[in-house]
Protein backbone atom coordinates (compact mmCIF):
# COMPACT_ATOMS: atom_id res chain seq x y z
CA UNK A 1 0.00 0.00 0.00
CA UNK A 2 1.25 3.44 -0.84
CA UNK A 3 1.04 5.86 2.06
CA UNK A 4 -0.74 9.19 1.74
CA UNK A 5 2.52 11.05 2.05
CA UNK A 6 4.17 9.04 -0.74
CA UNK A 7 1.16 9.27 -3.04
CA UNK A 8 0.75 13.02 -2.59
CA UNK A 9 1.86 15.05 -5.52
CA UNK A 10 5.10 16.87 -4.84
CA UNK A 11 4.94 20.51 -5.85
CA UNK A 12 8.22 21.57 -7.43
CA UNK A 13 10.03 24.45 -5.80
CA UNK A 14 10.31 27.16 -8.42
CA UNK A 15 12.98 29.79 -8.43
CA UNK A 16 11.86 33.38 -8.27
CA UNK A 17 12.28 35.70 -11.23
CA UNK A 18 13.83 38.24 -8.88
CA UNK A 19 16.57 35.78 -7.90
CA UNK A 20 17.12 34.75 -11.52
CA UNK A 21 17.46 38.36 -12.69
CA UNK A 22 19.77 39.13 -9.75
CA UNK A 23 22.04 36.18 -10.54
CA UNK A 24 22.09 37.08 -14.21
CA UNK A 25 23.03 40.66 -13.39
CA UNK A 26 25.66 39.42 -10.93
CA UNK A 27 27.15 37.21 -13.62
CA UNK A 28 27.38 40.11 -16.06
CA UNK A 29 28.97 42.34 -13.40
CA UNK A 30 31.38 39.55 -12.40
CA UNK A 31 32.51 39.11 -16.00
CA UNK A 32 32.99 42.85 -16.43
CA UNK A 33 34.85 43.21 -13.10
CA UNK A 34 37.11 40.29 -14.07
CA UNK A 35 37.94 41.93 -17.40
CA UNK A 36 38.66 45.25 -15.69
CA UNK A 37 40.81 43.61 -12.99
CA UNK A 38 42.89 41.65 -15.48
CA UNK A 39 43.26 44.69 -17.74
CA UNK A 40 44.25 46.93 -14.81
CA UNK A 41 46.91 44.50 -13.56
CA UNK A 42 48.25 43.99 -17.08
CA UNK A 43 48.52 47.74 -17.72
CA UNK A 44 50.13 48.31 -14.31
CA UNK A 45 52.64 45.50 -14.81
CA UNK A 46 53.55 46.82 -18.26
CA UNK A 47 53.88 50.36 -16.93
CA UNK A 48 56.15 49.29 -14.05
CA UNK A 49 58.35 47.30 -16.41
CA UNK A 50 58.69 50.26 -18.77
CA UNK A 51 59.54 52.64 -15.95
CA UNK A 52 62.18 50.22 -14.68
CA UNK A 53 63.66 50.00 -18.16
CA UNK A 54 63.72 53.82 -18.40
CA UNK A 55 65.58 54.01 -15.09
CA UNK A 56 68.14 51.43 -16.24
CA UNK A 57 68.63 53.08 -19.61
CA UNK A 58 69.03 56.55 -18.03
CA UNK A 59 71.58 55.34 -15.50
CA UNK A 60 73.53 53.40 -18.13
CA UNK A 61 73.57 56.36 -20.55
CA UNK A 62 74.70 58.74 -17.80
CA UNK A 63 77.44 56.35 -16.72
CA UNK A 64 78.59 55.88 -20.32
CA UNK A 65 79.01 59.66 -20.59
CA UNK A 66 81.61 59.55 -17.76
CA UNK A 67 83.77 56.98 -19.53
CA UNK A 68 86.95 58.38 -21.12
CA UNK A 69 89.11 56.68 -23.72
CA UNK A 70 92.79 57.79 -24.05
CA UNK A 71 94.50 58.01 -27.43
CA UNK A 72 96.14 54.71 -26.60
CA UNK A 73 92.75 53.09 -26.00
CA UNK A 74 92.88 53.03 -22.21
CA UNK A 75 89.36 53.16 -20.69
CA UNK A 76 88.81 55.10 -17.47
CA UNK A 77 85.64 56.09 -15.60
CA UNK A 78 85.40 59.51 -14.02
CA UNK A 79 83.58 60.08 -10.69
CA UNK A 80 80.23 61.91 -10.75
CA UNK A 81 80.69 64.20 -7.77
CA UNK A 82 79.96 61.54 -5.13
CA UNK A 83 76.62 60.44 -6.64
CA UNK A 84 76.45 57.10 -4.85
CA UNK A 85 72.93 56.38 -6.08
CA UNK A 86 74.18 56.60 -9.67
CA UNK A 87 77.31 54.56 -9.00
CA UNK A 88 75.41 51.70 -7.34
CA UNK A 89 74.57 48.94 -9.77
CA UNK A 90 76.87 50.25 -12.56
CA UNK A 91 79.69 48.19 -14.07
CA UNK A 92 82.15 49.57 -16.61
CA UNK A 93 84.13 47.08 -18.66
CA UNK A 94 87.02 47.42 -21.08
CA UNK A 95 86.57 44.19 -22.94
CA UNK A 96 86.05 41.68 -20.15
CA UNK A 97 88.07 43.62 -17.59
CA UNK A 98 86.05 45.54 -15.03
CA UNK A 99 87.14 49.20 -14.88
CA UNK A 100 84.35 50.08 -12.39
CA UNK A 101 82.64 47.53 -10.13
CA UNK A 102 80.00 48.36 -7.50
CA UNK A 103 79.72 46.39 -4.27
CA UNK A 104 77.64 43.24 -4.43
CA UNK A 105 77.59 39.51 -3.90
CA UNK A 106 79.59 37.06 -5.99
CA UNK A 107 76.52 35.85 -7.89
CA UNK A 108 75.63 39.38 -8.94
CA UNK A 109 79.24 40.08 -9.98
CA UNK A 110 79.34 36.86 -12.00
CA UNK A 111 76.16 37.77 -13.89
CA UNK A 112 77.51 41.25 -14.69
CA UNK A 113 80.84 39.79 -15.89
CA UNK A 114 78.99 37.41 -18.22
CA UNK A 115 77.29 40.37 -19.88
CA UNK A 116 80.47 42.34 -20.61
CA UNK A 117 80.55 41.38 -24.29
CA UNK A 118 76.76 41.46 -24.92
CA UNK A 119 75.13 43.94 -27.27
CA UNK A 120 72.43 46.40 -26.24
CA UNK A 121 69.79 44.38 -24.43
CA UNK A 122 67.60 43.96 -21.35
CA UNK A 123 67.80 40.77 -19.31
CA UNK A 124 66.28 39.35 -16.14
CA UNK A 125 68.53 37.34 -13.85
CA UNK A 126 67.05 36.29 -10.54
CA UNK A 127 65.66 39.28 -8.67
CA UNK A 128 67.57 41.79 -10.83
CA UNK A 129 66.99 43.34 -14.21
CA UNK A 130 70.04 44.22 -16.28
CA UNK A 131 70.68 46.63 -19.14
CA UNK A 132 73.76 46.29 -21.33
CA UNK A 133 75.00 49.38 -23.23
CA UNK A 134 78.24 49.20 -25.31
CA UNK A 135 80.12 52.55 -25.67
CA UNK A 136 81.63 53.27 -29.04
CA UNK A 137 84.15 55.93 -30.12
CA UNK A 138 84.73 56.65 -33.81
CA UNK A 139 82.99 53.44 -34.83
CA UNK A 140 85.06 51.27 -32.48
CA UNK A 141 83.70 49.53 -29.38
CA UNK A 142 85.97 50.17 -26.43
CA UNK A 143 83.88 48.71 -23.62
CA UNK A 144 80.51 48.11 -22.07
CA UNK A 145 78.37 49.65 -19.34
CA UNK A 146 76.16 47.22 -17.41
CA UNK A 147 73.39 48.62 -15.22
CA UNK A 148 71.38 46.56 -12.77
CA UNK A 149 68.52 47.27 -10.43
CA UNK A 150 66.51 45.01 -8.15
CA UNK A 151 63.07 44.05 -9.59
CA UNK A 152 61.83 42.83 -6.20
CA UNK A 153 59.99 46.11 -5.37
CA UNK A 154 58.20 46.01 -8.73
CA UNK A 155 57.25 42.39 -8.27
CA UNK A 156 56.04 43.13 -4.75
CA UNK A 157 53.99 46.05 -6.07
CA UNK A 158 52.46 43.79 -8.74
CA UNK A 159 51.55 41.13 -6.20
CA UNK A 160 50.06 43.59 -3.75
CA UNK A 161 48.12 45.32 -6.51
CA UNK A 162 46.80 42.00 -7.82
CA UNK A 163 45.68 40.86 -4.37
CA UNK A 164 44.18 44.26 -3.59
CA UNK A 165 42.28 44.49 -6.85
CA UNK A 166 41.00 40.96 -6.37
CA UNK A 167 39.71 41.79 -2.89
CA UNK A 168 38.07 44.94 -4.22
CA UNK A 169 36.40 42.94 -7.00
CA UNK A 170 35.16 40.37 -4.48
CA UNK A 171 33.75 43.08 -2.22
CA UNK A 172 32.06 44.68 -5.23
CA UNK A 173 30.41 41.38 -6.16
CA UNK A 174 29.35 40.67 -2.57
CA UNK A 175 27.75 44.09 -2.38
CA UNK A 176 26.27 43.93 -5.86
CA UNK A 177 24.03 40.89 -5.28
CA UNK A 178 21.82 42.36 -2.52
CA UNK A 179 21.64 45.63 -4.45
CA UNK A 180 20.61 43.79 -7.61
CA UNK A 181 18.07 41.71 -5.71
CA UNK A 182 16.61 44.83 -4.13
CA UNK A 183 16.49 46.59 -7.51
CA UNK A 184 14.86 43.57 -9.18
CA UNK A 185 12.30 43.42 -6.38
CA UNK A 186 11.51 47.10 -6.82
CA UNK A 187 11.21 46.66 -10.59
CA UNK A 188 8.88 43.64 -10.22
CA UNK A 189 6.78 45.19 -7.48
CA UNK A 190 4.24 46.63 -9.96
CA UNK A 191 3.94 43.19 -11.58
CA UNK A 192 3.25 41.55 -8.21
CA UNK A 193 0.67 44.20 -7.40
CA UNK A 194 -1.03 43.81 -10.78
CA UNK A 195 -1.09 40.02 -10.39
CA UNK A 196 -2.80 40.24 -7.00
CA UNK A 197 -5.19 42.90 -8.26
CA UNK A 198 -6.12 40.89 -11.36
CA UNK A 199 -6.84 37.85 -9.16
CA UNK A 200 -9.12 39.87 -6.91
CA UNK A 201 -10.90 41.54 -9.83
CA UNK A 202 -11.46 38.24 -11.64
CA UNK A 203 -13.28 36.92 -8.58
CA UNK A 204 -15.21 39.94 -7.32
CA UNK A 205 -15.01 42.99 -9.60
CA UNK A 206 -15.34 42.03 -13.24
CA UNK A 207 -15.63 45.64 -14.40
CA UNK A 208 -12.35 46.91 -12.92
CA UNK A 209 -9.42 47.48 -15.32
CA UNK A 210 -5.85 48.75 -15.24
CA UNK A 211 -5.33 52.27 -16.53
CA UNK A 212 -2.98 53.55 -19.23
CA UNK A 213 -0.83 55.56 -16.79
CA UNK A 214 1.78 52.88 -16.02
CA UNK A 215 5.30 54.28 -15.64
CA UNK A 216 7.11 51.72 -17.77
CA UNK A 217 6.36 50.41 -21.23
CA UNK A 218 6.70 46.74 -20.26
CA UNK A 219 4.31 47.19 -17.34
CA UNK A 220 1.87 49.02 -19.62
CA UNK A 221 2.04 46.11 -22.08
CA UNK A 222 1.31 43.69 -19.25
CA UNK A 223 -1.58 45.87 -18.09
CA UNK A 224 -3.06 45.90 -21.60
CA UNK A 225 -2.74 42.11 -21.82
CA UNK A 226 -4.37 41.59 -18.43
CA UNK A 227 -7.15 43.99 -19.40
CA UNK A 228 -7.80 41.88 -22.49
CA UNK A 229 -7.92 38.71 -20.40
CA UNK A 230 -10.29 40.35 -17.91
CA UNK A 231 -12.48 41.56 -20.78
CA UNK A 232 -12.77 38.05 -22.18
CA UNK A 233 -13.39 36.60 -18.73
CA UNK A 234 -16.08 39.18 -18.03
CA UNK A 235 -17.75 38.45 -21.35
CA UNK A 236 -17.76 34.72 -20.60
CA UNK A 237 -19.13 35.24 -17.10
CA UNK A 238 -21.84 37.61 -18.33
CA UNK A 239 -22.76 35.18 -21.10
CA UNK A 240 -22.96 32.22 -18.75
CA UNK A 241 -24.93 34.18 -16.16
CA UNK A 242 -27.43 35.29 -18.77
CA UNK A 243 -27.64 31.79 -20.23
CA UNK A 244 -28.15 30.30 -16.75
CA UNK A 245 -30.85 32.84 -15.98
CA UNK A 246 -32.68 32.10 -19.21
CA UNK A 247 -32.41 28.36 -18.67
CA UNK A 248 -33.70 28.72 -15.14
CA UNK A 249 -36.65 30.72 -16.36
CA UNK A 250 -37.48 28.45 -19.28
CA UNK A 251 -37.13 25.25 -17.28
CA UNK A 252 -39.19 26.66 -14.43
CA UNK A 253 -42.20 27.13 -16.71
CA UNK A 254 -42.72 23.49 -17.78
CA UNK A 255 -41.64 22.29 -14.33
CA UNK A 256 -44.24 24.52 -12.68
CA UNK A 257 -46.85 23.16 -15.07
CA UNK A 258 -45.97 19.59 -14.10
CA UNK A 259 -46.14 20.44 -10.40
CA UNK A 260 -49.48 22.20 -10.86
CA UNK A 261 -50.99 19.28 -12.75
CA UNK A 262 -49.73 16.89 -10.09
CA UNK A 263 -51.26 18.99 -7.31
CA UNK A 264 -54.60 19.03 -9.11
CA UNK A 265 -54.51 15.27 -9.53
CA UNK A 266 -53.80 14.78 -5.84
CA UNK A 267 -56.34 17.31 -4.63
CA UNK A 268 -59.53 15.44 -5.69
CA UNK A 269 -60.70 12.51 -7.78
CA UNK A 270 -60.81 12.99 -11.54
CA UNK A 271 -62.52 11.36 -14.43
CA UNK A 272 -60.61 9.30 -16.97
CA UNK A 273 -60.83 12.14 -19.48
CA UNK A 274 -59.41 14.62 -16.96
CA UNK A 275 -56.62 12.20 -16.08
CA UNK A 276 -55.74 11.78 -19.75
CA UNK A 277 -55.65 15.54 -20.28
CA UNK A 278 -53.41 16.03 -17.22
CA UNK A 279 -51.11 13.23 -18.26
CA UNK A 280 -50.77 14.69 -21.77
CA UNK A 281 -50.00 18.12 -20.32
CA UNK A 282 -47.38 16.65 -18.03
CA UNK A 283 -45.87 14.68 -20.90
CA UNK A 284 -45.71 17.76 -23.13
CA UNK A 285 -44.04 19.75 -20.35
CA UNK A 286 -41.52 16.97 -19.75
CA UNK A 287 -40.77 16.75 -23.46
CA UNK A 288 -40.26 20.55 -23.59
CA UNK A 289 -37.78 20.29 -20.73
CA UNK A 290 -36.04 17.43 -22.52
CA UNK A 291 -35.69 19.50 -25.71
CA UNK A 292 -34.24 22.44 -23.78
CA UNK A 293 -31.71 20.27 -21.95
CA UNK A 294 -30.80 18.23 -25.01
CA UNK A 295 -30.16 21.36 -27.06
CA UNK A 296 -27.84 22.77 -24.40
CA UNK A 297 -26.01 19.58 -23.43
CA UNK A 298 -25.32 18.57 -27.01
CA UNK A 299 -22.98 21.55 -27.31
CA UNK A 300 -21.13 20.52 -24.15
CA UNK A 301 -20.79 16.83 -25.00
CA UNK A 302 -19.29 17.19 -28.46
CA UNK A 303 -15.64 18.16 -28.87
CA UNK A 304 -15.56 19.29 -32.49
CA UNK A 305 -11.89 20.21 -32.64
CA UNK A 306 -10.78 16.69 -31.67
CA UNK A 307 -13.09 14.84 -34.09
CA UNK A 308 -14.54 17.02 -36.86
CA UNK A 309 -15.87 13.98 -38.77
CA UNK A 310 -17.56 13.81 -42.16
CA UNK A 311 -21.06 13.07 -43.40
CA UNK A 312 -23.31 13.31 -46.46
CA UNK A 313 -25.59 16.29 -46.15
CA UNK A 314 -28.68 14.99 -47.98
CA UNK A 315 -29.45 12.03 -45.62
CA UNK A 316 -29.14 14.34 -42.61
CA UNK A 317 -31.65 16.81 -44.08
CA UNK A 318 -33.93 13.95 -45.13
CA UNK A 319 -33.95 12.66 -41.56
CA UNK A 320 -34.89 16.08 -40.21
CA UNK A 321 -37.70 16.35 -42.73
CA UNK A 322 -39.04 12.89 -41.80
CA UNK A 323 -39.14 13.88 -38.14
CA UNK A 324 -41.55 16.69 -39.02
CA UNK A 325 -43.68 14.67 -41.46
CA UNK A 326 -46.34 13.71 -38.89
CA UNK A 327 -47.48 17.25 -38.07
CA UNK A 328 -50.41 18.42 -40.19
CA UNK A 329 -49.76 22.08 -39.44
CA UNK A 330 -46.20 22.03 -40.76
CA UNK A 331 -45.56 23.78 -44.07
CA UNK A 332 -44.40 22.03 -47.19
CA UNK A 333 -40.62 21.41 -47.16
CA UNK A 334 -38.81 21.46 -50.51
CA UNK A 335 -35.28 20.01 -50.55
CA UNK A 336 -32.82 20.85 -53.33
CA UNK A 337 -29.55 19.11 -52.38
CA UNK A 338 -27.38 17.11 -54.74
CA UNK A 339 -26.54 13.52 -53.72
CA UNK A 340 -23.11 12.84 -52.17
CA UNK A 341 -22.61 16.45 -51.09
CA UNK A 342 -20.36 15.94 -48.05
CA UNK A 343 -19.55 18.35 -45.23
CA UNK A 344 -16.64 18.33 -42.77
CA UNK A 345 -18.60 17.57 -39.58
CA UNK A 346 -20.15 14.36 -38.33
CA UNK A 347 -23.84 13.60 -38.68
CA UNK A 348 -24.79 14.47 -35.08
CA UNK A 349 -23.22 17.92 -35.29
CA UNK A 350 -24.77 18.67 -38.69
CA UNK A 351 -28.18 17.63 -37.34
CA UNK A 352 -27.87 19.79 -34.19
CA UNK A 353 -26.89 22.79 -36.33
CA UNK A 354 -29.69 22.43 -38.91
CA UNK A 355 -32.52 21.25 -36.60
CA UNK A 356 -33.21 24.52 -34.74
CA UNK A 357 -32.94 26.52 -37.98
CA UNK A 358 -35.45 24.23 -39.71
CA UNK A 359 -37.73 24.40 -36.65
CA UNK A 360 -37.57 28.18 -36.77
CA UNK A 361 -38.37 28.26 -40.50
CA UNK A 362 -41.31 25.86 -40.13
CA UNK A 363 -42.65 27.87 -37.20
CA UNK A 364 -42.84 31.15 -39.14
CA UNK A 365 -43.44 29.88 -42.71
CA UNK A 366 -46.81 30.45 -44.34
CA UNK A 367 -46.86 27.56 -46.82
CA UNK A 368 -43.36 26.52 -47.90
CA UNK A 369 -39.83 26.03 -46.54
CA UNK A 370 -37.01 25.56 -49.03
CA UNK A 371 -33.68 23.88 -48.22
CA UNK A 372 -30.92 24.20 -50.81
CA UNK A 373 -27.17 23.55 -50.76
CA UNK A 374 -24.19 24.24 -52.98
CA UNK A 375 -20.45 23.80 -52.84
CA UNK A 376 -18.03 26.71 -53.14
CA UNK A 377 -14.25 26.71 -53.36
CA UNK A 378 -13.87 26.98 -49.58
CA UNK A 379 -17.06 25.65 -47.98
CA UNK A 380 -20.50 24.08 -48.36
CA UNK A 381 -23.39 26.55 -48.15
CA UNK A 382 -26.84 25.47 -46.94
CA UNK A 383 -29.71 27.96 -47.18
CA UNK A 384 -33.04 27.50 -45.39
CA UNK A 385 -35.70 29.97 -46.54
CA UNK A 386 -39.39 30.32 -45.76
CA UNK A 387 -42.24 32.47 -47.05
CA UNK A 388 -43.02 33.88 -43.63
CA UNK A 389 -42.61 37.45 -42.37
CA UNK A 390 -38.83 37.19 -42.34
CA UNK A 391 -36.37 38.69 -39.87
CA UNK A 392 -35.99 42.44 -39.68
CA UNK A 393 -32.54 43.88 -40.25
CA UNK A 394 -32.16 45.10 -36.65
CA UNK A 395 -32.77 41.60 -35.28
CA UNK A 396 -30.54 39.55 -37.58
CA UNK A 397 -27.77 39.37 -34.97
CA UNK A 398 -29.90 39.69 -31.84
CA UNK A 399 -31.78 36.42 -32.50
CA UNK A 400 -28.50 34.50 -32.02
CA UNK A 401 -28.19 35.71 -28.43
CA UNK A 402 -29.11 33.08 -25.81
CA UNK A 403 -32.70 33.51 -24.64
CA UNK A 404 -33.55 36.02 -27.40
CA UNK A 405 -36.63 35.43 -29.57
CA UNK A 406 -37.79 37.32 -32.63
CA UNK A 407 -41.35 37.80 -31.34
CA UNK A 408 -42.60 37.24 -27.81
CA UNK A 409 -46.31 36.93 -28.78
CA UNK A 410 -45.97 34.18 -31.38
CA UNK A 411 -47.33 31.45 -29.09
CA UNK A 412 -44.02 29.57 -29.13
CA UNK A 413 -42.87 28.33 -25.71
CA UNK A 414 -39.22 27.65 -26.61
CA UNK A 415 -36.22 28.74 -24.58
CA UNK A 416 -34.70 30.90 -27.29
CA UNK A 417 -31.52 28.81 -27.26
CA UNK A 418 -31.70 26.88 -30.53
CA UNK A 419 -30.26 29.49 -32.87
CA UNK A 420 -27.59 30.54 -30.37
CA UNK A 421 -26.35 26.97 -29.97
CA UNK A 422 -26.56 26.33 -33.71
CA UNK A 423 -24.23 29.25 -34.35
CA UNK A 424 -21.91 28.17 -31.52
CA UNK A 425 -21.63 24.65 -32.92
CA UNK A 426 -21.11 25.91 -36.48
CA UNK A 427 -18.37 28.34 -35.48
CA UNK A 428 -16.67 25.70 -33.39
CA UNK A 429 -16.55 23.56 -36.54
CA UNK A 430 -14.96 26.39 -38.58
CA UNK A 431 -18.33 27.37 -40.07
CA UNK A 432 -21.01 29.94 -39.28
CA UNK A 433 -24.76 30.67 -39.24
CA UNK A 434 -26.04 34.02 -40.52
CA UNK A 435 -29.24 35.63 -41.73
CA UNK A 436 -29.16 37.05 -45.27
CA UNK A 437 -31.69 38.57 -47.63
CA UNK A 438 -33.14 41.84 -48.87
CA UNK A 439 -35.16 44.29 -46.82
CA UNK A 440 -38.23 45.45 -48.70
CA UNK A 441 -41.14 47.84 -48.03
CA UNK A 442 -43.66 45.03 -47.43
CA UNK A 443 -41.67 42.24 -45.79
CA UNK A 444 -38.07 41.28 -44.98
CA UNK A 445 -37.06 38.55 -47.42
CA UNK A 446 -34.71 36.77 -45.00
CA UNK A 447 -33.19 33.33 -45.11
CA UNK A 448 -30.71 31.48 -42.93
CA UNK A 449 -27.35 30.61 -44.42
CA UNK A 450 -25.27 27.85 -42.82
CA UNK A 451 -21.63 27.54 -43.85
CA UNK A 452 -20.03 24.13 -43.29
CA UNK A 453 -16.37 23.23 -43.77
CA UNK A 454 -15.84 21.02 -46.82
CA UNK A 455 -15.19 17.32 -46.31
Amino acid sequence: MVSGTESAEVTPVRRTLRGRVSLLGLGVIAAWVLVLTVAFNFVLSTRLSRELDVVLRTRATTAAATVAVSPTGVVTARELGGDEALDSGIWVYAGTRAVERPPGGPNLQAVADSLALQGTTYLNRGDYRFYVLPFVRNGHRYGTVVAAVSSAPNQRARTETFVGSGLVALLVLLGAYPVLRFAAGRALRPVDAMTRQAGEWSAHALTERFGNDQRFREVQTLASTLNGVLDRLSAIVRHERRLSAELSHELRTPLSRIVAETDLLLARPHSAEDLGTAHNAMRESAMAMDRILETLLSAARVDIQDAPGRCDLKPVVAGLVRMRAGADSDPKIVVDIAPSLAVGVDEAIAERILAPILDNACRYATTTVTISARRTSESVIVEIADDGPGVSADLREAIFEPGRRGATDDGHDGAGLGLALARRLARAAAGDVTVVGDVGPVRDDSRFRVRFPPA
